[in-house]
């Protein structure tokens, strides 16, 4: 296993990945080419570390480990750009988690040249011929892995597995997704949270005798505080006395009494009532947080409430809008709309954003500096998920603390002092054993029966950030005690490295010229009374295509032409 470097990234060089020519793959298909990679986004030193263990590795899989938010992305689109190039693959596929992410991943990949259709459904087949491959979540690969596996034996595929441990979530995706591309030439595994131990193997990924996952390569946390390549974090725990009735009894407690596994998860889910005390003063002093790190140089730095449920999203953010002044954007899981409106939140000033799981793995923005951690998991995996999505560095402000209100509940807090730990070894170079992982109780995984009821939540109390001998800070910041006075800031443009590329994408282009068409057959329809399906056939036929979704965007560019063409007339 490779551990990640500390020196400072190198000028950008691109040689060749592997020494195979330019050559037919896949059938007489040749890879398609790619402009070079751009100049102005120099690889970090880690990612060319990275990228020279997987040069020098003799397997056909290979498993980086790197710290949420250090740039996995990137990382994996520079293998895929180079395997492109070199003429190695001559297709790419992303599988990821959520649909969200799989259209992030065609978003990025733009950037570089390299054309993923996002998402695209396995009725549809292979993806046209104008385009490098195709980003899918876990769960379409599962439901038809033999159109996949015929993919990847026409061309010669590299898969990249986004947070691969997913297909440890259900012995069906692991299995099909190992039968779809156990014929792939090279599969690239990328891991932002460390695997668990226990009964579910993940493919392609190497155990040792003790069952954990073994990486080829590894880039932690206290690595990316050294390298300034991530932000430090504070967590600041809030206590407050709870009470609530269970199997017919009143019960009082707060957090630091310790009580069996199943009360311990009722207080905790009492505290995060959303019309009780203690949320109404976390949103509060979150809230007063968030308008300090605006008035400290981040002026559209943005927060996040990672929510329980859909129902306990929407009453927070309608007690938020009335703190804050502004209506919360919403999100939850897998809405259709659900990447438009995170993008759309990711490039505004907008201040505070609630979701529900969508925003705890894979999504990049950049800006969000205060968290709210208002959900009842206490897993390792979700709660450092969560955390990863405040310690993206951004180009300035010089001072870039992060901060996550939280329950002062033992389990999370806990979890905080784990993350910590890691931060002081960053300072003094030291060895750092592991704490041996402690799964969460069945208990606390199970919803309240009928005799629970949550009563009322006291004032919540700041119980001492985990600071000073305990701090997760790596740069200087002030008092954490929560500031009280909004401040009213003006939006700022937004930073070159943020915006999205000039160049419209190819499964942008697609979507739109699919609409158009759909739009205009309808018009055509009505028009002349000639059904939808003959129009579309009498189309196919004339740019010699058999379906819509297996058009190249020039014959559909070619179809609307026609399309248009009758309309006038």
């Amino acid at each position: 296993m490779r551990t990640g470097c500390l020196r400072r990234a190198r000028p950008y060089c691109c040689p060749p990945l592997y020494d195979a020519p330019q050559q037919l793959i896949g059938g007489g298909a040749r890879a398609r080419s790619l402009p070079a990679w751009p100049e102005g986004r120099p690889l970090r030193a880690w990612q060319e570390e990275a990228t020279e263990a997987v040069r020098a590795h003799s397997g056909a899989s290979f498993l980086a480990s790197a710290t949420p938010a250090a740039g996995k992305t990137t990382f994996g689109l520079h293998i895929a750009h180079r395997m492109l190039s070199a003429g190695f693959v001559s297709r790419v596929v992303v599988a990821g988690p959520t649909t969200h992410i799989c259209r992030q991943w065609a978003a990025d990949a733009a950037r570089y040249g390299i054309d993923l259709e996002p998402n695209r459904p396995n009725s549809d087949g292979p993806e046209s011929a104008d385009f490098h491959g195709i980003a899918v979540t876990y769960q379409t690969i599962a439901a038809g892995p033999d159109t996949h596996r015929q993919a990847a034996a026409r061309r010669t595929t590299l898969l990249i597995a986004d947070e691969p441990h997913h297909m440890g979530d259900q012995a069906a995706w692991g299995m099909q997704t190992r039968k779809a591309f156990d014929g792939a030439r090279f599969r690239l595994l990328l891991s932002g949270t460390p695997f668990r131990s226990d009964n579910s193997a993940i493919p392609w990924v190497a155990y040792d005798d003790d069952g954990l996952s073994r990486a080829d390569y590894v880039y932690g946390y206290p690595q990316a505080l050294r390298d300034r390549v991530c932000r430090p974090i504070t967590f600041l725990p809030y206590d407050g006395e709870m009470e609530w009735v269970s199997d017919g009894r009143l019960r009082s407690a707060d957090f630091d009494l310790v009580l069996p596994a199943a009360e311990s998860a009722r207080r905790l889910r009492t505290a995060l009532s959303p019309d009780g005390e203690w949320m109404g003063e976390v949103l509060r002093d979150g809230d007063a947080r968030l308008s300090e790190v605006r008035a400290d140089g981040h002026p559209d730095a943005g927060g996040l409430v990672i929510a329980a449920d859909q129902e306990h999203a929407r009453a927070i953010a309608a007690r938020l809008a009335s703190i804050a002044g502004e209506q919360p954007e919403i999100v939850m899981s897998d809405e259709p709309d659900a990447s438009r409106r995170i993008a759309d939140f990711a490039s505004s000033a907008r201040r505070w954003l609630v979701s529900v799981l969508m925003v705890s793995e894979g999504v990049d923005i950049p800006r969000l500096r205060v968290g709210v951690y208002a959900t009842a998991s206490r897993t390792e995996l979700f709660f450092r998920q969560v955390v990863g999505r405040f310690i993206r560095a951004t180009p300035r402000p010089r001072r870039q603390m992060s901060y996550l209100l939280m329950p002062a509940d033992p389990r999370l807090k806990a979890l905080a002092h784990e993350i910590e730990a890691e931060r002081r070894h960053a300072l003094d170079l030291s060895p750092a054993a592991e704490d041996e992982e402690l799964d969460e109780p069945e208990q606390e995984r199970r919803e309240p029966g009928a005799g629970f009821a949550a009563l009322s939540s006291g004032d919540a109390e700041l119980a001492g950030a985990i600071m000073s001998e305990t701090t997760l800070q790596l740069f200087p910041t002030d008092d954490p005690a929560p500031a009280r006075k909004p401040v009213a800031l003006a939006r700022p443009a937004v930073a070159p490295e943020d915006r999205e590329p000039e160049r419209e994408s190819a499964y942008a282009a697609r979507e739109r010229l699919r609409n158009e068409r759909s739009r205009m057959v309808a018009d055509v329809a009505r028009r002349t009374g000639r059904s939808h399906r003959e129009i579309q056939a009498r189309v196919n036929r004339e740019t010699r295509v058999r379906s819509v979704a297996g058009a190249t965007i020039e014959q559909l560019e070619r179809g609307n032409a026609l399309l248009r063409r009758e309309l006038w007339r």
